[in-house]
This record gives C-alpha cells, structure tokens and sequence, in this order.
C-alpha cells in the first residue's frame, strides 16, 4: 500500500509536557495525533484470532531462520558503536560504550498464554542469563510482543534504567523492578544519560494488555543521538505524518530501526505495510534501514519472508540503502555495509548475495 493512501481520520492531539519524571496517578487515556483507532467488535476478533495463531496450532512450522550465536564478553568489550537484533523488536545495542536493549521479548511466546500465541519462530542467539549488564532499556509500548513479564522479570537486576512511556511503569513495578529505576516519557520528552540523549516521539498505535487496560499507557518511537551515532527505533506504528515531525527535529540518522511486518487490511491503520515502513524511514530522514518486527513471531496473515522481500523492493525503487542482518549479527554503525549481505530471507536465493 503506498504511503500517500490514507483512510479519513479523526483528529486528537495529546498534552505536552517538560522534561521531568512523571507519575501516573490520575488514570487517562491516551489516543493518537492523527487517527482515532476504535476497531468495531469483528475487527477485535479478527485481530485476536491472528494473534493467538487458532489457524496455525495444529499446523506450525517454523521456518529455517538463520542465527550467529552472540558472545557476552565480546559485547563487553565492543567499543565501537553496533547493534545486535535478538529478533522481532528487540534490539541490543553499544553506543558511545553504553549497551542498550529495546522493547525484550525473550521468551518462547509473545502471548499471556504458555499454550497459545505467537510462537518464536528461531533459537535465541543470547540468553537472559548470558546477557552482559544494560545501561538502559527502552520501551516502545505495553503490548505482549514488546514487553515481556517472564523477561523482565528475569532481566530487571542487570538494567541500570528502564525509560518508558508515561503509565507503562505500574506494570515493571508489579513484576518487581525498582520504582527508582524507571523513568516515564511523554512524546517529545527527551533526557540525557551518560552523554547520550534519549527522546520519546510520536507514533500512531494503540496500548493495553487486557481490554480493560486499552489505551491507558502511552506508545511511542524512540530517539538515540550518540556522540557519533544517530539511530532511531520505530516501535509500533502506522503511517503518519509525525515520520517528517521527527525527521525536522531530530534526523538525519544513521540508521533507522523500522517496523516492517504484521501488517493486514484490518489493521492498516496501526501498522505499516513494508512500502510504507521504506517511506517512513525516508520521512524521518534516515540514511540505512534495518528491518524490524519480523521473522520473530507470527501475528499476521502474511508469509514470514513477505515483509522484507516487499520492503526490500521498495528500497530499490526508492534508492534506499537497505540492511537485513541475521539474528545475532553485529552490525558496525561505521561500516554499514548493504552490498554483499546474504540475502538469507528469499528462500529462492539462500545462498545469493548483492
């Protein structure tokens, strides 16, 4: 679907505030800049009935989903600035020495359920345990394929600070995290930590763990500006014109960390079709796109390879320099190399390079 298709929308624009740490006592809810998301009862269906798998149960069979198994002693000692997927949308990264996590999920299933729900498709290439310490971790928003219980609760003594949206921090502090260690966000907030600058921007989505939690935390994108690197993290999102608002304030960027999959007709407003996760990455003026929120899990109709073949083709359209790393694979921020990349996504051409 190209970028320009828009459905009509409804407009809502949500309070600003300064940079300080917020407390969610006053229960509210949230909603988009641009869109107004409030899917009828059959769209509920249909989405949950895609995110549990009730077609696949019976039938799953994961995909052969290549993996480079990661070291924690060479991530310690990695000075230059990289990034690491673990898959879907968590990312490890180094910049300017600080290693940094977004959105973990790393356990067997994004799902409330042990017996239902998106199945990892691949081994991870790290374990929690084997995970070196974590300056910070960033969360995008509250949903079950970007905030894990189990895994926080297992990852939270070896996190320095946890930067989240406003009202996320109830539910780290329900699973045992210390309240000091949480900073809360609100769009457009930004704050420093050991010479890196953090800012919370806008995306177009939605929040809750449960219906009765719907849209009571706040979702977002995430900013990382290093004394070299320039790097921005999609979270979840439609497409929407705040991609250009991020790109006028804070790009350009190195690299962008671009949602692409999970997309369908039902959902286009919350999710990006591949087309347009190429166009958001031109909005927010970014220079290389890495691909994330795919080959993970399955919370879509669409075939595991499908979103990056369609991006990928876009990207070559468009003139965009594309990068598509293996789980587990270090990708220097100085050398981001797209020529030569296995292109271990098109089941046709395994063993092809470009």
């Amino acid at each position: 679907m190209p970028a320009s298709l828009s459905r009509n929308v409804k407009t809502r624009l949500l309070p600003l505030f300064s940079d300080t740490k917020l407390n969610n006592t006053t229960p509210q809810r949230f909603t988009n800049s641009e869109v107004l998301y409030n899917p009828k009862f059959k769209d509920t269906i249909t989405t949950l009935r895609s995110y549990l798998n009730l077609d696949k149960i019976l039938s799953f069979q994961a995909p052969a989903i290549p993996i480079e198994t990661m070291c924690s002693q060479t991530i310690k000692a990695e000075t230059r600035d990289c990034v690491y997927r673990l898959g879907h949308s968590s990312v490890l990264m180094k910049v300017d020495s600080l290693t940094l996590l977004t959105d973990p999920v790393l356990g067997n299933r994004a799902s409330p359920l042990e017996w239902a729900g998106p199945k990892r498709y691949h081994d991870l290439p790290i374990t929690i345990s084997e995970l070196p310490f974590i300056d910070v971790c960033l969360i995008s928003h509250d949903h079950y394929d970007h905030l894990d219980k189990q895994t926080i609760k297992q990852l939270h003594n070896k996190v320095g600070v946890f930067l989240v949206p406003k009202c996320v921090a109830s539910h780290l502090i329900e699973w045992g995290v210390a309240d000091d260690k949480i900073v809360e966000f609100d769009w457009w907030q930004s704050m420093v930590v050991s010479g890196v600058r953090f800012a919370f921007a806008p995306t177009q989505h939605f929040s809750g763990r449960s219906l009765k939690q719907r849209d009571s935390s706040l979702w977002g994108s995430w900013v990382i500006l290093g004394n070299e690197s320039r790097i921005y993290f999609s979270g979840d999102s439609g497409y929407f014109g705040g991609f250009k608002q991020i790109g006028e304030r804070y790009g350009p960027f190195d690299l962008t960390l671009m949602e692409t999959g999970a997309y369908d007709e039902n959902w286009a407003d919350i999710h990006m079709f591949p087309e347009q996760s190429v166009q958001a990455h031109l909005d927010v003026q970014g220079r290389v796109m890495l691909p994330i929120h795919n080959t993970t899990f399955d919370l879509s109709y669409h075939v595991w390879n499908d979103p990056l073949l369609r991006a990928e083709q876009e990207a070559r359209r468009l003139g965009v320099d594309f990068l598509c790393p293996k789980i587990g694979q270090k990708v220097l921020l100085r050398e981001l190399k797209v020529s030569g990349q296995e292109r271990w996504w098109d089941e046709n051409e395994k063993a092809h390079t470009v």
